[in-house]
């Protein structure tokens, strides 16, 4: 769903690939923001977002744009907060049509100088994601380009755990862009625990929620920070007698 409010003249860009389903954080398993791990039987999971990097440039009013106002990034949100002087945000729109991107701006009273946050989900996280927002003052307008790297299908390397032997044939694991998922062989104890071990390198995992015991699959997704750096982390998934170790790890992109 797209809301669209006009009533003044500023432009926003943004371009971001698509991060994995993001869940609720478990704050004992937050690594200094980096890693958000759900303990299984955790919080309901939200829908699939990216964190977008953010290029401002001045818009098509008077200069002025660039320090007219303060935009932000978060996990699907753009935050926008206008200056404290002047008329403050006016207008705020969807500039064409969004590219696997649904867009939803909140409403807001014309002139406010509060923070209005703008908020996306990504129908397909495989994907890149493109839509461009204009907002503007009576004034002053700018333009803000955000982007987000598609997500890397990493390759990954199981080896075993530190339980009883079997750990490899117990589980199979495959990748996709931006997941890593783990699937228990349909016989003894299921999967009863999947962690992060240690702390991810230019990655923000999630793990979600799942059923101790499930023989079912269960899809890690994670989001590189810095696309244009390699990615490397290691979950460990253990039934009860058995263990395995899987490092999942991505090239830098060739440039």
């Amino acid at each position: 769903m797209r809301r669209i409010l006009a009533f003044g003249f500023l432009v926003f860009t943004v371009a971001c690939a698509s991060d994995g389903p993001s869940s609720l954080t478990s704050p004992a398993n937050n690594v200094g923001g980096v890693t958000t791990h759900v303990q299984p039987g955790g919080g309901p999971q939200i829908a699939a977002t990216c964190t977008p990097a953010l290029t401002v440039t001045e818009g098509n009013l008077f200069p002025g744009g660039l320090t007219e106002f303060v935009v932000t990034s978060g996990s699907g949100t753009v935050t926008i907060d206008a200056n404290n002087a002047g008329t403050g945000l006016q207008s705020l729109t969807v500039v064409g049509v969004p590219t696997n991107a649904i867009v939803t701006i909140p409403a807001f009273t014309p002139g406010t100088k509060g923070v209005v946050v703008v908020t996306f989900t990504v129908p397909d996280p495989s994907q890149a994601v493109v839509f461009n927002l204009r907002a503007a003052s009576q004034f002053h307008a700018a333009n803000i380009q955000a982007n987000c790297a598609a997500p890397c299908t990493p390759t990954t390397l199981v080896t075993e755990g530190n339980l009883a032997p079997g750990g490899v044939s117990t589980f199979t694991v495959s990748s996709g862009p931006g997941s890593v998922t783990i699937d228990h062989v349909n016989f003894g104890t299921g999967l009863q625990s999947l962690t992060v071990v240690g702390t991810p390198v230019n990655a923000r995992v999630t793990i979600p929620p799942f059923t101790l015991g499930t023989f079912s699959p269960v899809v890690v997704t994670f989001e590189a920070i810095n696309p244009a750096l390699p990615v490397d982390f290691t979950l460990r998934a253990a039934s009860t007698f058995h263990a395995a170790n899987i490092r999942a790890t991505c090239a830098a992109p060739i440039a």
